[in-house]
């Protein structure tokens, strides 16, 4: 992930950093992160949900809003409601010490 947020950080100028503890989540595995401008104020939030458990989850990758921008169903009307967001996957997870590896079938798209 620390790639990917440098790479967003080079392009959009943007920072994502995690906020664990900020929101419930459904899973240990479940990360919480804040999209802030370079200035530090939020702009975003969104739950990343990267192992496969197929008890609980189908099959692929999506993403989705959970809750939509909106200053009309703020707290206080005047300043805009954050949006959040869910990024979900189904790769398999690491197994001990041994880093996380993705198998052909996870890096094709279904």
């Amino acid at each position: 992930m620390d790639g990917l947020f440098s790479l967003a950080k080079m392009l959009f100028g943007i920072d994502i950093e995690p906020a664990d503890g900020l929101a419930p989540v459904w899973n240990s595995e479940v990360r919480f992160y804040c999209v802030k401008y370079s200035t530090g104020s939020p702009i975003a939030y969104f739950y990343f949900d990267p192992y496969s458990r197929p008890s609980e989850k189908r099959g692929g990758a999506w993403m989705d809003e959970v809750i939509a921008r909106s200053r009309a169903l703020s707290p206080d009307g005047t300043k805009a409601r954050l949006p959040i967001a869910h990024m979900v996957y189904n790769q398999t997870p690491p197994v001990k010490s041994k880093p996380r590896l993705m198998t052909f079938r996870e890096v094709i798209p279904t």
